[in-house]
């Protein structure tokens, strides 16, 4: 029988190299864009009437699954970036959602020790547009940064919400064990799913954007959002703009801007402990699990 995995993300947690695997692997049946292995229902049909070709597995793909958003996949104004797409209501619904429709599917949900999702979550916070320095992590307005701080990378929350909805069939597994050492991952993946073994083939991990480059896009956002050319021209430039974040054309830019105007870059150093205030007794169902063992630390345990 053809089992579902379903990966949910987090963001930041090497989705694209595990899709580039899921899409390698000879046993899964995976679309970068589809569900299920099928790009759409045409998909499935060929599929379907193509017997020489049997898959183990299909896998479903998709980060925004755990930041789920009424623009997910659209360029967002920056009114509509408060909270992150982190809203507990909204990640309930869609895992209801998807237990209502694939009931047997198991889960996988990768996660990422707290310091290191900060600033990397910053960073495709960044790249998908937002146009907020880094303060935006921390919110001046006590209320905010305690709505915030709720509902902020609460992987207790998140693993309660799939344990209930699919029981054994929730995968948890930490990113730094896919940075540390790939094969082990997939391999342990591979034990969960019965799946042959298959090495991934190397491959960098997605890379955050530069330090540099943390500080001046945020003020290139910015500024396409206040030109005065009227929304339709501002849509159109933003379209264009976006998905070219990080690229090596606007990197030349960012590299041009700092040496101009230096200024200060968004490195690490700036995650201060009081920054992670909010996380603290967000992890403790991954207290017992033996795979997150090397990486207490890194998840406040």
């Amino acid at each position: 029988m053809t089992g579902h995995l379903i990966h949910v993300g987090f963001p930041k947690t090497g989705s694209k190299f595990l899709q580039g695997w899921f899409a390698a692997h000879p046993e899964i049946a995976f679309d970068p864009v589809g569900i299920g292995g099928c790009r759409d229902v045409y998909d499935l049909v060929r599929q379907a009437a193509a017997p020489d070709r049997q898959f183990r597995c299909r896998v479903t793909s998709f980060e925004g699954l755990v930041t789920p958003h009424v623009r997910s996949g659209l360029i967002r104004p920056e009114e509509e970036w408060e909270g992150h797409g982190l809203e507990v209501e909204a990640q309930k619904r869609t895992c209801a959602t998807l237990a209502a429709l694939f009931p047997g599917a198991q889960i996988l949900l990768v996660t990422r020790g707290f310091r290191s999702i900060l600033l990397s979550g910053y960073s495709q916070y960044v790249r998908s547009g937002g146009g907020r320095d880094f303060h935006v992590f921390r919110p001046p307005d006590p209320a905010a940064a305690a709505k915030y701080g709720r509902q902020a990378w609460n992987y207790d929350g998140l693993i309660g919400f799939y344990e209930a909805a699919f029981g054994d069939g929730l995968i948890v597994l930490p990113y730094e064990l896919l940075r540390d050492d790939p094969a082990a991952f997939t391999g342990e993946l591979e034990r969960r799913l019965g799946l042959s073994r298959f090495a991934p083939a190397p491959h960098p991990l997605n890379p955050s954007l530069s330090p540099e480059g943390l500080r001046w896009y945020p003020r290139l956002t910015r500024l396409i959002r206040r030109l005065p050319v009227g929304t339709p021209l501002r849509t159109a430039l933003l379209r264009r703009y976006v998905p070219r974040i990080g690229g090596k054309r606007l990197e030349a830019l960012v590299r041009l801007l700092q040496c101009l105007r230096p200024l200060v870059p968004v490195t690490p150093d700036l995650v201060t402990d009081d920054m992670l205030d909010f996380c603290r007794g967000k992890s403790e169902r991954l207290r017992g699990n033996p795979l997150y063992a090397p990486y207490r630390e890194e998840y406040l345990l």
